[in-house]
Formats: structure tokens, sequence, C-alpha cells
């Protein structure tokens, strides 16, 4: 039986662009026993559900709707998936700064890609001892570093479709290059990352209150 392919958007903006970044969610899966995850910002970056049982994503481009209603998709996800748990896709079209009709601290891994402040919008969807996997594109993950509720546990290294995970010299990192104080304020309206002395391709954080 030949393989299900992708579907086109996913493979469009993922597959070919070598982007599914599924040795990054495979390791989170493994390294912090996820079982559910929500993704706001997803667009159609499904790679998260090959390795996690629940995955709830939200986006409110128009040409989602239509993909995550085509059968196909589920049965894609199942020939990819590494996990034996039943399969779970949950899609909201909407803004994810909006309330969402998903319980409060019931997910172990909130994403936040390249899709601007998710920490402020979505921690309350993250269980104490949960999880935020965050990216410094838009200043999110400088953003979350303010939050008390949120500790950096590890910084995620990125080497083509390779990814390590650190967590020695945290304070090395999210540091600017230049004098800067950074604020909440500040990144609101820059909406995006400072330069720092030491990048990094993620950033990890733990909920911890």
């Amino acid at each position: 039986m030949p393989p299900i392919q992708p579907p086109a958007l996913y493979k469009q903006h993922f597959t070919d662009k070598s982007d599914e970044r599924l040795e990054l969610f495979r390791k989170l899966t493994k390294t912090f026993k996820i079982q559910s995850a929500m993704y706001p910002g997803s667009f159609v970056h499904i790679s998260p559900s090959f390795f996690i049982p629940s995955v709830i994503y939200i986006d409110n481009d128009r040409r989602i709707p239509a993909f995550f209603a085509d059968e196909q998709l589920a049965a894609y996800v199942e020939s990819r998936k590494e996990h034996s748990e039943q399969l779970e896709i949950k899609f909201h079209h909407q803004n994810y700064e909006k309330s969402i009709d998903e319980p409060l601290e019931s997910v172990d891994l909130l994403i936040s890609q390249y899709a601007g402040f998710v920490s402020i919008a979505c921690s309350k969807y993250l269980k104490i001892g949960g999880v935020l996997l965050a990216n410094d594109s838009h200043g999110d993950a400088a953003m979350a570093n303010l939050d008390p509720q949120f500790r950096l546990i590890a910084v995620v290294d990125r080497k083509g479709d390779r990814f390590t995970f650190k967590e020695t010299g945290l304070d090395q990192y999210l540091t600017t290059r230049r004098p800067v104080e950074i604020t909440r304020e500040s990144l609101k309206r820059r909406g995006r990352g400072f330069g720092y002395t030491k990048p990094a391709s993620g950033y990890l954080f733990r909920k911890i209150g």
C-alpha cells in the first residue's frame, strides 16, 4: 500500500522546507512525558500530533478550517504517529487572544512559535508543572522570562534537523548585547525579540505558579 501523502498546505510550508521540527517534538514528548498540548498560532504545523496523543490547534487563517476538516488529515497523522495512544486532534478557528473553549490548566505543553505573545494569552490553559516552549522571534521567550509564573529550565539548540536541550549556564541566555531594560511594555511595542549575547533556537519554561 503506497504511503499516504501529506496535505498540500503542510507539504508546502513544512515538509518541502525541511521544517517539520520532528526531533524537537520527539525530544519534548520523551523528556517531559507530554500527553497533551495546545498550539496557538499553529497554522497547519501538525508535527506535534506525530508524538503527542492530544493536541489543540488554534489559528484564524481562513484556509485552516478546510485543512482540519479534511478526512485524510487524521489518516495521514495516524500513518506517521510514533505513539500508541488514541489520536485526538482539536481545532479552534479563532484569535488565540480571545477566550478558548478549553478547560483551564489542562495541557502539559504550551507551544509558542512565531505567533506573538502566546505566553500572556494562553498560560492559563497550561498545567502547573507544565512546559512552555517559546522562541523569541516575536519576543515571547523574553516575555515569559519576565513572568514570575515561569522558570527557564532549558534552551533549545538547533542544527538543521537536530535539536538538543541544554539545562546548564542558563543565566547566559536572554541577556542583551547592549544595555537595555526589557519590560512587558517595550516587548509589546517592538513585537520582536532583542539581540542577545547568546541566542538560542528556543526556550523551555516550567510553569511554577
